[in-house]
């Protein structure tokens, strides 16, 4: 056994469970939907939920599924296909209720699940979707559609839809929770998406604090007093926003892992699960929400805690976790092209250059982690360019213009305009950019005579360009990450023509060759860091192939939902931001892509061997 003793530095605690996510609340992966689909509707506990209808890329459904807080098993499909209709939040998975939606058309139509299968009940006065819902089976409320004034409100004694009151705000594919006498509705479209929050107290609705977050499509769970809204769409973006109302304003908690709409949502403020919607195309993904808010039987979790489980016998250590990561839709270009380059982070990035509809470009465009902005422009029009640095303190370098015409200009950008800066020793396009404004790298590329292939790698210091060690193999369209110290250059076109795999990592003295990409690929997207480096998109066989580096080895990981290539990217490898691009036959691309990889503190034991 070993000593405690010998942990030097830390003080071990005895406890005889382990550590629980902290009272902020977290999400983290669930099992897996059946059937991956949108527009769903869900119902029940994290441990006993319920998904039902939705639509899939192909059709409306009536799928039904049913959740042991592991895994989801097909059960009997609701009698009436439909998507976006509403349910009895708070019932249960073997009392449910499903009413409304789109087949399409709309329908009025209602069901009851008893655990086993549907039947079908009176209809609501009013045809529509996009209705919200609370209660359970025997007591229900719908309120907000598509139809009419879109404020209709009924209740469901358990055999017959009532009109009551109408919502103050009218609002379509709208969020609800809590019972029928302590309702909650939050969210919707009006049109537009809305950040109103209303209170229902059985015979009419109240204004109360509005969502930080303006959304429709969006979920919800728990009651009137503590309530949990999550996900929706921002008008511009899928959203994984989480909130949680306290009966008078609602506090920004930890997101989901990726931004979506047309989830399904059951449980409570603490207990919660977020079943398929759309993150850019349809998703059969769930996530846990847990917060052990208030519970003061639990020992929270802490970054590097060291402790003794004395029900296992082991010595275990909290640690930062990272889940597998996913795409999600961000905001569009406003000018679709390929060929671009970028700088930035997800939430503060920049794109510049490149070739849209009209001929080579000189647009630059700002993006604040919603939606993209012009700003100003380049002086030199260029594509297959290079960028470093931020949104406030940008590098652009190299380029190139056809006919033959490679570049050797650099420019400073100040988060207002571009002004020139020193030149590249060797002229070059589609070469690699890495690190920041005043400590960048420009790496390989084409040159002359006619896409003679680079090895060239020269440093930036801010003021003037310096040639240092070559890479080993010479290519163009090359990807790079990292900063002038630890940097990582991978993929593009050898002297041969052929697609390389080939990644070689930078000490700041010279480049020694690494382990491979798994997929072969030029025109790619690269950015992050060299221990976090991310790979995304490509040719010449266009793919949405996305692969992260941890310092050792390529790892494939969740594809793009839009293959392209001749595409740019910024941010971390666990924090990126993907645009522009193109496919043959395709038109340029203006839609953004967001990485986000899921972090969470995680108990591991630790090996006292």
């Amino acid at each position: 056994m070993t000593d405690f003793k010998a942990i030097k530095g830390f003080t071990v605690q005895s406890i005889a469970t382990d550590p629980v996510p902290s009272a902020a609340g977290s999400w983290a992966s669930g099992g897996n939907l059946n059937t991956t689909r949108a527009g769903i509707r869900g119902a029940g506990t994290q441990t006993a939920g319920l998904a039902f209808g939705g639509e899939t890329a192909t059709a409306t459904t009536a799928d039904t599924e049913e959740y042991n807080g592991t895994a989801w098993s097909e059960q009997n499909n609701l009698n009436t296909a439909r998507t976006l209709g509403g349910t009895a939040q708070n019932a249960v998975q073997t009392a449910a209720l499903a009413f409304g939606g789109s087949i399409p058309p709309d329908t009025a139509d209602t069901e009851e699940y008893n655990g086993t299968s549907w039947s079908e009940q009176n209809n609501l006065n009013v045809t529509g979707a996009g209705q919200g819902g609370a209660g359970i089976q025997t007591a229900a409320l719908s309120f907000g559609n598509t139809a009419g004034g879109k404020n209709q409100t009924e209740e469901y004694d358990g055999t017959s839809w009532t009109a009551q009151n109408t919502l103050n705000t009218a609002r379509a594919y709208v969020a609800g929770c809590g019972l029928q006498t302590a309702a909650l509705a939050f969210g919707g479209d009006v049109p537009g998406p809305t950040a109103s929050t209303e209170e229902y107290n059985g015979t009419s609705w109240t204004a109360g604090g509005n969502l930080n977050t303006a959304r429709s499509t969006l979920a919800g769970a728990g009651i009137q007093t503590n309530a949990l809204a999550f996900g929706g769409y921002t008008g511009t973006a899928y959203s994984a926003n989480t909130e949680n109302y306290n009966g008078t304003s609602w506090t920004e908690v930890n997101d989901l892992a990726a931004g979506r709409n047309g989830l399904a949502g059951g449980g409570t403020a603490s207990l919660a699960f977020a079943a398929g919607g759309d993150t850019g195309s349809r998703t059969n993904v769930t996530e846990e929400w847990t917060d052990f808010s208030g519970d003061t039987t639990q020992t929270f979790l802490n970054e590097g805690q060291v402790y003794y489980n004395t029900a296992t016998d082991l010595i275990k250590l909290s640690k930062k976790v990272f889940g597998t990561g996913a795409w999600a839709a961000g905001g569009d270009l406003t000018t679709a092209r390929q060929r671009l380059a970028g700088a930035g982070t997800q939430t503060a990035g920049l794109a510049f250059g490149g070739t849209n509809a009209a001929g080579l470009s000189a647009a630059t465009e700002e993006y604040n982690g919603s939606s993209w902005t012009d700003g100003g422009d380049l002086n030199l029009a260029r594509r297959s360019l290079a960028g470093a640095g931020t949104q406030t303190a940008a590098l652009g370098f190299g380029g190139y213009t056809p006919p033959q015409n490679y570049k050797n200009e650099s420019e400073e950008y100040d988060g207002t305009s571009w002004t020139e800066g020193d030149n590249l020793n060797t002229a070059r396009g589609y070469l690699a950019g890495l690190g920041i404004q005043t400590a960048a790298l420009a790496v390989g590329g084409a040159k002359a005579p006619s896409f003679t292939r680079s090895n060239d790698v020269e440093q930036y210091n801010g003021t003037s360009w310096s040639e240092i060690a070559e890479i080993n193999t010479a290519r163009l369209s090359i990807g790079g990450a990292g900063t002038t110290t630890a940097g990582l250059g991978f993929g593009g076109y050898t002297a041969t023509s052929a697609t390389s795999n080939t990644s070689e990592e930078w000490n700041g003295t010279a480049w020694a060759e690494g382990n491979n990409l798994n997929t072969g690929r030029s025109y790619m997207a690269g950015f992050g860091l060299q221990t976090s480096a991310l790979a995304a998109g490509g040719g010449p066989s266009v793919t949405a192939n996305t692969e992260s580096y941890n310092g050792t080895s390529w790892t494939e990981l969740n594809n793009l939902a839009t293959a392209r290539a001749k595409v740019a990217g910024n941010g971390t490898g666990t924090a990126g931001l993907l645009y522009g691009g193109n496919s043959p036959g395709t038109a340029n691309f203006d839609n953004t892509e967001e990485w986000t990889v899921p972090e969470s503190i995680s108990n591991v034991s630790v090996d006292v061997d």
